[in-house]
Protein backbone atom coordinates (compact mmCIF):
# COMPACT_ATOMS: atom_id res chain seq x y z
CA UNK A 1 0.00 0.00 0.00
CA UNK A 2 2.57 2.54 0.91
CA UNK A 3 4.65 1.95 -2.18
CA UNK A 4 1.16 2.10 -4.25
CA UNK A 5 0.71 5.66 -2.99
CA UNK A 6 4.73 6.72 -3.44
CA UNK A 7 5.50 5.25 -7.08
CA UNK A 8 1.87 6.76 -8.31
CA UNK A 9 1.86 10.14 -6.31
CA UNK A 10 5.61 11.11 -7.05
CA UNK A 11 4.79 10.64 -10.87
CA UNK A 12 1.75 12.58 -10.64
CA UNK A 13 3.80 15.78 -8.76
CA UNK A 14 6.93 15.17 -11.13
CA UNK A 15 4.93 15.88 -13.92
CA UNK A 16 3.30 18.89 -12.11
CA UNK A 17 6.95 19.91 -11.41
CA UNK A 18 7.94 20.04 -14.79
CA UNK A 19 4.25 21.97 -15.77
CA UNK A 20 5.75 24.85 -13.49
CA UNK A 21 3.10 24.30 -11.15
CA UNK A 22 4.82 23.82 -7.60
CA UNK A 23 2.26 24.72 -5.50
CA UNK A 24 0.17 22.32 -6.70
CA UNK A 25 3.13 19.61 -6.38
CA UNK A 26 3.18 20.76 -2.65
CA UNK A 27 -0.62 20.55 -2.24
CA UNK A 28 -0.21 17.04 -3.75
CA UNK A 29 2.71 16.16 -2.21
CA UNK A 30 1.69 16.97 1.28
CA UNK A 31 -1.78 15.30 0.77
CA UNK A 32 -0.19 11.91 -0.04
CA UNK A 33 1.90 12.30 3.27
CA UNK A 34 -0.78 12.62 5.73
CA UNK A 35 -2.89 10.51 3.89
CA UNK A 36 0.04 7.75 4.24
CA UNK A 37 -0.09 8.96 8.19
CA UNK A 38 -3.21 8.31 8.71
CA UNK A 39 -3.52 4.51 7.06
CA UNK A 40 0.03 3.86 9.25
CA UNK A 41 -1.74 4.37 12.32
CA UNK A 42 -5.21 2.36 10.72
CA UNK A 43 -3.06 -0.27 9.77
CA UNK A 44 -1.85 -0.56 13.94
CA UNK A 45 -5.39 -0.44 14.87
CA UNK A 46 -5.98 -3.45 12.44
CA UNK A 47 -2.95 -5.55 13.43
CA UNK A 48 -3.53 -5.25 17.39
CA UNK A 49 -7.55 -5.72 16.48
CA UNK A 50 -6.20 -9.29 14.31
CA UNK A 51 -2.80 -10.19 15.58
CA UNK A 52 -3.45 -13.78 15.58
CA UNK A 53 -5.69 -14.21 13.05
CA UNK A 54 -3.47 -12.58 10.84
CA UNK A 55 -0.16 -14.67 12.35
CA UNK A 56 -2.72 -17.80 10.89
CA UNK A 57 -3.71 -16.53 7.85
CA UNK A 58 0.03 -16.54 6.84
CA UNK A 59 0.44 -19.72 7.74
CA UNK A 60 1.86 -19.94 11.12
CA UNK A 61 1.92 -23.29 12.97
CA UNK A 62 1.06 -24.02 16.71
CA UNK A 63 4.79 -23.88 17.19
CA UNK A 64 5.79 -21.13 15.33
CA UNK A 65 2.79 -18.54 16.40
CA UNK A 66 4.01 -17.57 20.11
CA UNK A 67 7.04 -15.78 17.90
CA UNK A 68 4.74 -14.28 15.17
CA UNK A 69 3.00 -12.56 17.49
CA UNK A 70 6.17 -11.43 19.45
CA UNK A 71 7.66 -10.06 16.54
CA UNK A 72 4.38 -8.87 15.26
CA UNK A 73 3.37 -7.10 18.27
CA UNK A 74 6.00 -5.06 18.08
CA UNK A 75 6.63 -4.29 14.48
CA UNK A 76 3.29 -3.27 13.93
CA UNK A 77 3.71 0.06 15.77
CA UNK A 78 6.47 0.67 13.07
CA UNK A 79 4.14 0.51 10.19
CA UNK A 80 3.50 4.47 9.99
CA UNK A 81 7.05 5.54 10.28
CA UNK A 82 7.34 2.41 7.73
CA UNK A 83 4.57 4.32 5.00
CA UNK A 84 6.39 7.19 5.66
CA UNK A 85 9.91 6.36 4.85
CA UNK A 86 9.01 4.72 1.74
CA UNK A 87 7.54 7.63 0.74
CA UNK A 88 10.62 9.88 1.37
CA UNK A 89 12.28 7.78 -0.52
CA UNK A 90 10.45 8.67 -3.83
CA UNK A 91 9.71 12.23 -3.22
CA UNK A 92 13.44 13.07 -1.54
CA UNK A 93 14.31 11.77 -5.66
CA UNK A 94 11.77 13.44 -7.44
CA UNK A 95 13.04 17.18 -5.25
CA UNK A 96 16.70 15.82 -7.48
CA UNK A 97 18.22 14.12 -4.43
CA UNK A 98 19.18 10.99 -5.28
CA UNK A 99 22.32 10.47 -3.52
CA UNK A 100 20.16 11.40 -0.02
CA UNK A 101 17.84 8.53 -1.07
CA UNK A 102 20.78 6.11 -1.21
CA UNK A 103 22.00 7.76 2.58
CA UNK A 104 18.96 6.89 3.56
CA UNK A 105 18.27 3.36 2.91
CA UNK A 106 21.85 2.42 3.72
CA UNK A 107 21.86 4.39 7.38
CA UNK A 108 18.21 2.39 7.86
CA UNK A 109 20.07 -0.64 7.22
CA UNK A 110 23.23 0.00 9.26
CA UNK A 111 21.15 0.65 11.81
CA UNK A 112 19.39 -2.56 11.69
CA UNK A 113 22.32 -5.06 11.36
CA UNK A 114 23.64 -3.06 14.54
CA UNK A 115 20.23 -3.41 16.31
CA UNK A 116 20.11 -7.15 15.45
CA UNK A 117 23.39 -7.89 17.37
CA UNK A 118 22.79 -5.94 20.69
CA UNK A 119 18.95 -6.69 21.02
CA UNK A 120 19.63 -10.85 19.96
CA UNK A 121 23.32 -11.37 20.95
CA UNK A 122 24.03 -8.43 23.68
CA UNK A 123 20.76 -8.52 25.67
CA UNK A 124 19.15 -11.75 24.41
CA UNK A 125 15.75 -10.56 23.60
CA UNK A 126 15.37 -13.30 20.74
CA UNK A 127 12.74 -12.61 18.18
CA UNK A 128 11.56 -9.46 20.36
CA UNK A 129 14.94 -8.63 19.62
CA UNK A 130 14.63 -8.97 15.90
CA UNK A 131 11.72 -6.72 15.49
CA UNK A 132 13.14 -3.77 18.04
CA UNK A 133 15.91 -4.06 15.24
CA UNK A 134 13.99 -3.71 12.42
CA UNK A 135 11.23 -0.87 14.06
CA UNK A 136 14.94 1.13 14.91
CA UNK A 137 16.13 0.98 11.04
CA UNK A 138 12.24 1.83 10.06
CA UNK A 139 12.59 4.69 12.11
CA UNK A 140 15.99 5.94 11.04
CA UNK A 141 14.75 5.83 7.80
CA UNK A 142 12.21 7.94 8.80
CA UNK A 143 13.75 10.33 10.70
CA UNK A 144 16.25 10.88 7.93
CA UNK A 145 13.22 11.76 5.49
CA UNK A 146 11.01 14.17 7.46
CA UNK A 147 14.64 16.24 8.57
CA UNK A 148 15.54 16.24 4.97
CA UNK A 149 12.04 18.14 4.19
CA UNK A 150 11.99 20.05 7.61
CA UNK A 151 15.78 21.11 7.75
CA UNK A 152 17.16 21.59 3.83
CA UNK A 153 16.51 23.68 1.52
CA UNK A 154 14.05 21.72 -1.28
CA UNK A 155 11.83 22.33 -3.76
CA UNK A 156 9.06 20.28 -2.56
CA UNK A 157 7.63 21.77 1.17
CA UNK A 158 4.87 20.97 3.41
CA UNK A 159 1.48 22.88 3.05
CA UNK A 160 -2.07 23.23 3.80
CA UNK A 161 -3.40 20.98 1.51
CA UNK A 162 -7.10 20.94 0.59
CA UNK A 163 -8.86 17.57 -0.24
CA UNK A 164 -8.63 15.66 -3.63
CA UNK A 165 -10.17 12.77 -3.98
CA UNK A 166 -9.61 12.37 -7.64
CA UNK A 167 -6.34 12.55 -6.82
CA UNK A 168 -6.40 9.54 -4.33
CA UNK A 169 -8.10 7.88 -6.94
CA UNK A 170 -5.02 8.63 -9.32
CA UNK A 171 -2.48 8.12 -7.20
CA UNK A 172 -4.18 4.47 -6.38
CA UNK A 173 -4.76 3.30 -9.87
CA UNK A 174 -1.06 4.78 -11.09
CA UNK A 175 0.55 3.14 -8.38
CA UNK A 176 -0.93 -0.04 -9.20
CA UNK A 177 1.60 -1.47 -10.87
CA UNK A 178 4.11 -1.31 -8.32
CA UNK A 179 1.43 -2.78 -5.43
CA UNK A 180 1.39 -5.58 -7.97
CA UNK A 181 5.10 -6.01 -8.28
CA UNK A 182 5.42 -5.90 -4.26
CA UNK A 183 2.31 -8.33 -3.59
CA UNK A 184 3.48 -10.54 -6.05
CA UNK A 185 6.59 -11.40 -4.18
CA UNK A 186 4.61 -12.73 -1.57
CA UNK A 187 2.09 -14.85 -3.74
CA UNK A 188 4.36 -16.00 -5.92
CA UNK A 189 6.77 -17.37 -2.82
CA UNK A 190 3.54 -18.97 -1.15
CA UNK A 191 3.16 -20.43 -4.54
CA UNK A 192 6.54 -22.04 -5.04
CA UNK A 193 6.53 -23.02 -1.67
CA UNK A 194 3.29 -25.02 -1.45
CA UNK A 195 4.29 -26.66 -5.00
CA UNK A 196 7.77 -27.22 -3.73
CA UNK A 197 6.64 -29.08 -0.81
CA UNK A 198 4.34 -31.57 -2.54
CA UNK A 199 7.40 -32.24 -4.85
CA UNK A 200 10.56 -32.69 -3.06
CA UNK A 201 9.83 -31.96 0.75
CA UNK A 202 10.74 -29.43 3.55
CA UNK A 203 14.39 -29.12 1.38
CA UNK A 204 12.82 -28.00 -1.64
CA UNK A 205 11.21 -25.05 0.32
CA UNK A 206 14.49 -23.89 1.38
CA UNK A 207 15.41 -24.17 -1.75
CA UNK A 208 12.96 -22.01 -2.96
CA UNK A 209 14.13 -19.45 -0.35
CA UNK A 210 17.08 -18.79 -1.80
CA UNK A 211 16.32 -19.04 -5.98
CA UNK A 212 13.85 -16.79 -5.03
CA UNK A 213 16.01 -14.09 -3.34
CA UNK A 214 18.48 -14.75 -5.87
CA UNK A 215 15.99 -13.85 -8.60
CA UNK A 216 14.87 -10.44 -6.49
CA UNK A 217 18.57 -9.72 -6.05
CA UNK A 218 19.42 -9.76 -9.95
CA UNK A 219 16.73 -7.75 -10.61
CA UNK A 220 16.82 -5.52 -8.14
CA UNK A 221 19.16 -3.40 -11.25
CA UNK A 222 16.47 -3.37 -13.56
CA UNK A 223 14.14 -2.42 -10.56
CA UNK A 224 16.64 0.30 -9.28
CA UNK A 225 17.16 1.76 -12.30
CA UNK A 226 13.89 2.39 -13.26
CA UNK A 227 12.86 3.91 -9.56
CA UNK A 228 15.78 6.39 -10.57
CA UNK A 229 15.00 7.09 -13.79
CA UNK A 230 11.46 7.47 -14.05
CA UNK A 231 11.09 11.00 -11.90
CA UNK A 232 12.89 12.44 -14.41
CA UNK A 233 10.58 10.89 -17.27
CA UNK A 234 8.03 12.09 -15.77
CA UNK A 235 9.23 15.71 -14.84
CA UNK A 236 10.33 16.06 -18.46
CA UNK A 237 7.12 14.95 -20.05
CA UNK A 238 5.22 17.32 -18.22
CA UNK A 239 7.83 19.95 -19.42
CA UNK A 240 7.18 18.90 -22.86
CA UNK A 241 10.98 18.28 -23.44
CA UNK A 242 10.03 14.78 -25.19
CA UNK A 243 13.86 15.14 -26.51
CA UNK A 244 14.96 14.66 -23.45
CA UNK A 245 12.72 12.09 -23.09
CA UNK A 246 14.32 10.26 -26.03
CA UNK A 247 17.77 10.80 -24.86
CA UNK A 248 16.81 9.06 -21.13
CA UNK A 249 15.12 6.25 -23.50
CA UNK A 250 18.45 5.60 -25.81
CA UNK A 251 20.47 5.17 -22.41
CA UNK A 252 17.73 3.03 -21.07
CA UNK A 253 18.32 1.15 -24.12
CA UNK A 254 21.85 0.27 -23.62
CA UNK A 255 21.77 -0.12 -20.14
CA UNK A 256 19.16 -2.79 -20.18
CA UNK A 257 20.97 -4.69 -22.94
CA UNK A 258 24.38 -4.62 -20.97
CA UNK A 259 23.10 -5.27 -17.74
CA UNK A 260 20.25 -8.43 -19.02
CA UNK A 261 23.22 -10.08 -20.48
CA UNK A 262 25.31 -9.67 -17.87
CA UNK A 263 22.80 -11.14 -15.15
CA UNK A 264 22.06 -14.52 -17.98
CA UNK A 265 26.07 -15.05 -17.64
CA UNK A 266 26.68 -14.61 -13.91
CA UNK A 267 24.11 -16.79 -13.24
CA UNK A 268 24.22 -19.49 -16.04
CA UNK A 269 28.08 -19.81 -15.66
CA UNK A 270 28.46 -19.67 -11.54
CA UNK A 271 25.48 -20.79 -10.14
CA UNK A 272 27.38 -22.33 -7.69
CA UNK A 273 28.61 -19.30 -6.30
CA UNK A 274 25.12 -17.83 -5.53
CA UNK A 275 23.70 -21.41 -3.86
CA UNK A 276 27.41 -20.86 -1.45
CA UNK A 277 26.14 -17.46 0.15
CA UNK A 278 22.98 -19.32 1.83
CA UNK A 279 24.53 -23.05 1.69
CA UNK A 280 27.29 -25.17 2.54
CA UNK A 281 28.40 -27.82 -1.03
CA UNK A 282 27.32 -30.98 -0.08
CA UNK A 283 24.06 -30.61 0.79
CA UNK A 284 20.86 -31.82 -1.00
CA UNK A 285 19.96 -28.04 -0.68
CA UNK A 286 23.15 -26.38 -1.95
CA UNK A 287 22.64 -28.72 -4.79
CA UNK A 288 19.07 -28.11 -6.04
CA UNK A 289 19.99 -24.47 -5.32
CA UNK A 290 22.73 -24.68 -7.67
CA UNK A 291 20.35 -25.90 -10.33
CA UNK A 292 17.48 -23.79 -9.44
CA UNK A 293 19.75 -20.77 -10.10
CA UNK A 294 20.95 -22.16 -13.46
CA UNK A 295 17.47 -22.46 -14.70
CA UNK A 296 16.44 -18.94 -14.12
CA UNK A 297 19.35 -17.71 -15.49
CA UNK A 298 17.50 -17.75 -18.65
CA UNK A 299 14.79 -15.04 -17.49
CA UNK A 300 17.34 -12.26 -17.35
CA UNK A 301 17.41 -11.85 -20.99
CA UNK A 302 13.81 -10.51 -20.22
CA UNK A 303 13.02 -9.14 -16.86
CA UNK A 304 14.77 -5.88 -17.65
CA UNK A 305 12.58 -4.88 -20.58
CA UNK A 306 9.06 -5.91 -18.89
CA UNK A 307 10.07 -4.33 -15.47
CA UNK A 308 11.59 -0.65 -17.12
CA UNK A 309 7.97 -0.73 -19.25
CA UNK A 310 5.54 -1.03 -16.32
CA UNK A 311 8.08 1.92 -14.30
CA UNK A 312 7.51 4.02 -17.55
CA UNK A 313 3.97 3.77 -17.70
CA UNK A 314 3.70 4.65 -14.28
CA UNK A 315 6.04 7.95 -15.09
CA UNK A 316 3.43 9.04 -17.85
CA UNK A 317 0.56 8.42 -14.88
CA UNK A 318 -0.66 5.21 -16.52
CA UNK A 319 -1.14 3.35 -14.01
CA UNK A 320 -3.33 0.75 -16.07
CA UNK A 321 -1.22 -0.34 -18.28
CA UNK A 322 1.55 -0.36 -15.73
CA UNK A 323 -0.30 -2.88 -13.79
CA UNK A 324 -1.25 -4.90 -16.51
CA UNK A 325 2.52 -5.48 -17.31
CA UNK A 326 3.41 -5.96 -13.20
CA UNK A 327 0.22 -8.43 -13.43
CA UNK A 328 1.03 -10.68 -16.26
CA UNK A 329 5.09 -11.21 -15.35
CA UNK A 330 5.39 -10.85 -11.95
CA UNK A 331 2.15 -12.90 -10.91
CA UNK A 332 -0.70 -14.17 -13.42
CA UNK A 333 2.00 -15.96 -15.69
CA UNK A 334 4.31 -17.54 -13.28
CA UNK A 335 1.37 -18.75 -11.55
CA UNK A 336 0.04 -20.62 -14.44
CA UNK A 337 3.47 -21.76 -15.80
CA UNK A 338 4.42 -22.89 -12.20
CA UNK A 339 1.21 -25.18 -12.08
CA UNK A 340 2.14 -26.41 -15.71
CA UNK A 341 5.54 -26.75 -16.19
CA UNK A 342 6.08 -28.44 -12.58
CA UNK A 343 3.36 -30.95 -13.38
CA UNK A 344 5.88 -31.92 -16.39
CA UNK A 345 8.88 -31.46 -15.25
CA UNK A 346 8.96 -31.33 -11.71
CA UNK A 347 11.06 -29.14 -9.61
CA UNK A 348 12.44 -28.18 -12.64
CA UNK A 349 9.18 -26.43 -13.84
CA UNK A 350 9.31 -23.93 -11.07
CA UNK A 351 12.25 -22.43 -12.10
CA UNK A 352 11.08 -22.47 -15.93
CA UNK A 353 8.42 -20.46 -14.77
CA UNK A 354 10.06 -17.40 -14.05
CA UNK A 355 11.22 -17.48 -17.71
CA UNK A 356 8.12 -18.45 -19.28
CA UNK A 357 6.02 -15.48 -17.60
CA UNK A 358 8.98 -13.32 -18.87
CA UNK A 359 8.67 -14.50 -22.18
CA UNK A 360 4.88 -14.56 -22.29
CA UNK A 361 4.54 -10.97 -21.13
CA UNK A 362 7.45 -9.67 -23.20
CA UNK A 363 5.34 -9.63 -26.65
CA UNK A 364 2.75 -7.13 -24.53
CA UNK A 365 5.39 -4.40 -23.89
CA UNK A 366 6.36 -4.15 -27.48
CA UNK A 367 2.56 -3.77 -28.38
CA UNK A 368 2.25 -1.44 -25.54
CA UNK A 369 5.55 0.26 -26.59
CA UNK A 370 4.28 0.87 -30.22
CA UNK A 371 0.96 1.69 -29.41
CA UNK A 372 1.80 4.52 -26.62
CA UNK A 373 4.43 5.33 -28.74
CA UNK A 374 2.40 8.40 -30.33
CA UNK A 375 0.22 9.63 -27.72
CA UNK A 376 3.58 10.27 -25.18
CA UNK A 377 5.61 11.71 -27.90
CA UNK A 378 8.74 9.40 -27.59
Amino acid sequence: VSVMLAAGSSAIVAIKMGEGKDREANEKFSLIFLLSLALGVLFIAVGILFLEEICGFLGATPLLMGYCQDYLRILIFATPVAFLGVLFEYFIRVDGRPGFTLCLYVAGGVVHIIGDYVFIVSFDMGIRGAAWASFAGLTTTFLMGVGYFLFCETRLKFVRPPWDGKYVVHTMVNGSSEMVSECSAGVMTFIFNLLALRLAGEDAVATVSIVLNVHYLMISTHLGYITGVAPLISYYYGAEDYNKVKVFLRYSRNFIVVSSLTLTVLCFLDSSLFARIYEEPGTAVFSMAENGVLWISPAFLFTGINVFASGFFTAYGNGKISAVISLSRAMVMVAAGALVLSHFFGLNGLWMSLTFAEVATLGLTFWLFRRYRKVYHY
